[in-house]
C-alpha cells in the first residue's frame, strides 16, 4: 500500500531519508504541522481515507483532484464573544490547512467523499492491475534470393 502516500513539495535538496520508506520514518512531526489527521487502509478493492476534521462544517472543506494529486484543504473560522457590564470577552481562531496525497493506483472518476461527525471518508476504487508482460520470442524473418522481393513481413 506504498500508493497511498502524503504528497510533499521539496524546498530543499535531497537526501536520502527523502526516499519514501524512511519518510514514515523519521518524518513523525507530520502530524502535528498538517492541523488534521488522516488514516488509509487498503480493503482490497479500494482505499479507504479518513479525515478528522472536528467542528468543521461540510461547507468549509474542499476536495480536489489535480495531476494525480488529491488534495484535502479546510478553512476554521471560530468567534466567540461575551459582554457583561463593563466587561467585553471575544476570542478568534481562524486557520487554513491542507494536506495533498499521490493517487497512483486509484480510478480518480470513481473516487467518493462523505462527512459526517467530524470525519470526511473517502472511498477510492483501486484501478485494474496492468497485465503482466510474458517473456516471448520474436522470430526473425531472413531475405530468400529465390524468392519474391515483395514478401510481407508478418
Amino acid at each position: 500500500m506504498f500508493n497511498m502516500i502524503p504528497y510533499r513539495r521539496a524546498n530543499r535538496s535531497p537526501s536520502l531519508f527523502d526516499d519514501r520508506f524512511f519518510r514514515s520514518f523519521f518524518d513523525m512531526s507530520e502530524g502535528f504541522r498538517s492541523g488534521f489527521q488522516v488514516d488509509v487502509r487498503d480493503d482490497g478493492d479500494k482505499y479507504v481515507m479518513e479525515a478528522e476534521l472536528p467542528g468543521l462544517k461540510q461547507e468549509d472543506i474542499e476536495l480536489t483532484v489535480d495531476n494525480d494529486v488529491l488534495t484535502i484543504s479546510a478553512q476554521r473560522k471560530n468567534e466567540r464573544r461575551e459582554e457583561k457590564e463593563n466587561y467585553l470577552y471575544c476570542e478568534r481562531r481562524s486557520g487554513r490547512f491542507q494536506r495533498s496525497f499521490t493517487l497512483d493506483g486509484v480510478n480518480q472518476d470513481q473516487i467518493n467523499a462523505k462527512y459526517q461527525d467530524g470525519v470526511l471518508t473517502l472511498l477510492m476504487p483501486k484501478t485494474a492491475p496492468e497485465q503482466a508482460r510474458t517473456q516471448r520470442k520474436i522470430p526473425i524473418q531472413g531475405i530468400d534470393n529465390n524468392a519474391q522481393t515483395d514478401v510481407p513481413v508478418q
